[in-house]
């Protein structure tokens, strides 16, 4: 029961999963051949992101765990998993925010380089 809803949840993340690997495979090299602080920043958003795809991975099966086994109510439930949910998104917003800095950082380069 627990690994149909394990694969079920690695089935619905496994395209931003694989675009995460590969971002922050591309993001080491980048690293490795004279990076700077934007390549350090590119590397960290991505890796948190990867992060959050991969605990978004047991969610249905943790919900599944405790109403079944554990025996909680629904209401009791959603509570921890509203907790997990929070965790999650505190964890994205972090890896976005890396992106998005590391993008600011590497255009405002670009332009300072031209001028």
């Amino acid at each position: 029961m627990y690994t149909q809803a394990v694969i079920g949840g690695l089935i619905s993340v496994a395209p931003p999963l694989v675009g995460w690997i590969v971002a922050v495979v591309l993001a080491a090299i980048m690293l490795r051949r004279r990076g700077g602080r934007a390549e350090r920043f590119l590397l960290a958003g991505a890796s948190l992101m990867l992060v959050q795809s991969l605990i978004a991975i047991p969610t249905t099966a943790l919900i599944t765990w405790l109403t079944v086994d554990r025996g909680m109510a629904n209401v009791e439930a959603a509570s921890v998993l509203s907790i997990f949910g929070l965790v999650r998104g505190c964890i994205g917003l972090t890896g976005i925010i890396c992106l998005v800095y590391a993008f600011w950082m590497k255009f405002n380069q670009a332009k300072s380089v031209k001028v």
